[in-house]
């Protein structure tokens, strides 16, 4: 892939009624706009609104499409607001503000002349702060896909955000309209019926799309080259909800594996799964019904299985309805794993059990003769939601993710899940593979570290699952993101290449892209690529090697 010029910087002007949003409806994202909101609305009400526009017309605002009434709106719109006092809105977190590209980066040290092609990394950037009474969280904010480019011994960089319905219907009425986390009890009215998406957790690349992804609704498409937002992507119709933002890549079929959690709306307990050929063709698509609806972020698959993991992260939506928590942690009802052959059907899911665990990522899985192996960061509870009784779990309870193996084992007679700390010293979490290797055995694993307890990272882990040796990397000066290998070449040994890490200067405040030598990470980065500006921290991204 080759850069292509955009022709400004900066944030894009207002839509217009002759620039309408790209997305409106999720159903007719490949629509003419205009037409879907005609769908949306009788078009004599359209009509008047655009009669009222040029100020021929009066019409009762409320009965417009969003898109009309934000526009009705801006004539008389206020500034925007600054931003909350809240933790995820400062330091290394705090919203951008801007796109903009930079065609060749500063570059400190030596940039190997075999690190040829591009990589991805989505994270939030919100253009507004939350609305009024609203508290703004981390998974909340709008999708900035960040692109570098390395070629020639240059590194070239550009950020656009994803041009969801959300940010198209926010960006034209100058605040945020949708609740935090898409809260329909804070969300403007204009915005009831309307997707929410923010398109802000990984960025793939599989059958020639570049799709950014959240976990709660579909695809975003976008061109790799310019970051253009092409639309909603659905396989043509054939999914209606939710994404995993962390599907896998069967490198030897060129299979994508994905699963989609409370498949069959908000608090239900299905789990679907679908596979995607190497071309991008829907070839799967079956529905699992798990013990009981709970927070997934990530899931298992090897070679011949897909597995499930339910853990006790429970959503209820009874207990939400009569005024309690929606969610929350309730260890008592322990782990659940469904293991599902990748060739067979709902029927044929087998469940195991296990202790009460908590986990964002895994590192891989993989078959050992009747097992299924798990290496994954983990830990014994979570606060990412209170317990029934509305505390929160503690450090003693085992909130510190730790880099950890579980073992199914298929054959036996037990239903359970053996585990094995495999560094329960050092906390860990962003973990990554050489990708290649997903669903087979790997011997290397790569993390993003902390010498505290608290996700503060702050070292570059790389283990060497054979010999049980960890290589460290971290001089204090950063705060790191996930890091991704970029191989040396497409048929380079599993681990020969590169670790890209995106990493926060704390001396100077600004970001910088880290190259590290993947077989010697104590060395530290062998270049940096110095950005003029921070980049909010993000959550995931992927290398997709030149040709």
């Amino acid at each position: 892939m080759t850069a292509s010029p955009v022709p400004s910087a900066g944030l894009q002007p207002l839509p217009s009624v002759s620039a309408a949003p790209t997305a409106l409806k999720r159903v007719e994202h490949n629509t003419d706009v205009l037409g879907a909101i005609l769908n949306y609305t009788e078009q004599r009400i359209a009509a008047l609104a655009m009669a009222d526009l040029t100020g021929n017309a009066q019409i009762d605002p409320g009965l417009l499409h969003p898109y009309f009434r934000t526009l009705l709106n801006s004539r008389s719109a206020s500034m925007t607001q600054p931003f909350p006092d809240n933790v995820f809105l400062q330091g290394p977190m705090a919203p951008s503000g801007i796109e903009c590209d930079a065609p060749d980066l500063v570059i400190e040290g030596e940039l190997p002349a075999d690190l040829q092609g591009v990589y991805f990394r989505n994270g939030p950037d919100p253009l507004y702060p939350p609305r009024d009474g609203d508290e703004y969280h981390w998974f909340h904010g709008d999708g900035m896909i960040q692109r570098f480019e390395f070629a020639d011994g240059r590194v070239s960089w550009k950020n656009r955000w994803v041009r969801t319905e959300k940010y198209e219907l926010e960006r034209a009425a100058g605040e945020s309209l949708f609740g935090v986390l898409g809260n329909p009890m804070k969300a403007d009215p204009s915005v009831a019926e309307e997707h929410y998406n923010t398109a802000n957790t990984h960025i793939v690349w599989h059958g020639n799309r570049l799709m950014a992804l959240m976990e709660g609704t579909i695809a975003v498409e976008l061109e790799p080259d310019t970051l253009k937002t092409v639309g909603n992507f659905d396989y043509d119709g054939q999914i209606d909800g939710p994404i995993t933002a962390h599907p896998k890549f069967d490198h030897a079929s060129g299979e994508m594996v994905f699963f989609g959690n409370q498949a069959k709306g908000p608090f239900s307990e299905f789990l679907r799964l679908n596979i995607a050929d190497r071309n991008g063709k829907l070839i799967k698509n079956e529905m699992i019904e798990a013990p009981f609806p709970s927070f997934a972020h990530d899931f298992f698959v090897t070679e011949r299985y897909v597995v499930f993991p339910v853990y006790p992260l429970v959503f209820n939506l009874e207990r939400a309805m009569a005024g309690g928590l929606p969610m929350a942690w309730e260890p008592d009802r322990g782990a659940h794993f469904g293991v599902m052959p990748r060739d067979g059907t709902a029927a044929d899911v087998r469940w195991f059990d296990m202790e009460a665990r908590w986990s964002f990522h895994m590192v891989n899985a993989w078959e050992e003769g009747n097992n299924i192996v798990v290496d994954i960061c983990a830990s014994n509870a979570t606060q990412f939601a209170p317990k029934l009784d509305g505390t929160m779990a503690d450090n003693s309870e085992g909130l510190s993710p730790s880099l950890r193996r579980w073992t199914i084992d298929l054959a036996g007679g037990g239903k359970s899940v053996t585990e094995e700390i495999l560094d329960g010293d050092t906390t860990g979490e962003f973990p990554r593979t050489d990708d290649r290797y997903m669903t087979r055995q790997h011997r290397h694993a790569y993390l993003a570290g902390s010498t505290e307890q608290q996700l503060i990272f702050n070292q570059i882990l790389h283990y060497d699952m054979h010999s049980g040796s960890c290589q460290r990397w971290g001089d204090g000066s950063y705060l790191f993101g996930e890091p991704v290998l970029a191989p040396r070449s497409a048929d380079a040994d599993e681990g020969d290449g590169y670790l890209l890490n995106l990493a926060y200067n704390k001396g100077t405040g600004l970001s910088e892209m880290l190259v590290l030598d993947a077989a010697d990470v104590e060395r530290g980065p062998v270049c940096r690529a110095h950005l003029p500006l921070r980049i909010p921290a993000g959550f995931h991204g992927s290398w997709v090697g030149a040709g």
